[in-house]
């Protein structure tokens, strides 16, 4: 299985792009090859020029005004109508505080219908709060929750992908 993370937030090194990179690390471990785009690294939003070969895609916004960011929707404006035509994808939020994210990901949600991908029934909407501080004064780490439910997406993208591939029997 192959997977595009795309970490939709304006600033490079962002909390959305280190949630984005806990689930490439989750599927990783079920065997996964991942390819990541950080936006804020690429010259220009351009997903356009991306194959469309990816069993899932993981689409990760930060929290903007209680949406996903305008780099995202640039990014994806661009994108042909079928794009995500028998794809598996996720979508992840940072926002803030608590429950800030759930909005931005049901957004998310239909954006993605909308391009034919199939939305995996988990999501993740992360804040800062979700991470704890590192050993001997580190860097933030996540915390046990956010790494299930980072594990429990993984599964059910790799699940969905794997059924996405199967023939379908014709009924006549």
């Amino acid at each position: 299985m192959h997977a595009l993370l795309i970490s939709g937030s304006p600033r490079v090194g962002s909390g959305t792009t280190a949630l984005a990179a806990l689930v490439g690390d989750a599927l990783r471990a079920r065997g996964t090859t991942v390819t990541s785009l950080e936006l804020a690294r690429a010259s220009g939003p351009r997903l356009r020029g991306a194959p469309r070969t990816y069993d899932a895609v993981v689409l990760a916004s930060p929290v903007h005004h209680a949406s996903y960011s305008g780099l995202l929707k640039v990014a994806l404006d661009e994108l042909p109508g079928d794009w995500l035509a028998d794809t598996a994808v996720g979508v992840l939020a940072h926002g803030a505080g608590p429950r800030t994210g759930s909005v931005v990901c049901e957004h998310l949600r239909t954006v993605a219908r909308a391009l034919g991908g199939w939305v995996a029934p988990t999501q993740i909407a992360s804040c800062p709060a979700d991470f704890v501080p590192g050993p001997h004064g580190t860097a933030p780490v996540p915390d046990e929750a956010l790494l299930r439910r980072c594990h429990a997406l993984a599964a059910e993208l790799h699940r969905c992908a794997t059924m996405l591939r199967a023939p379908v029997a014709e009924h006549v």
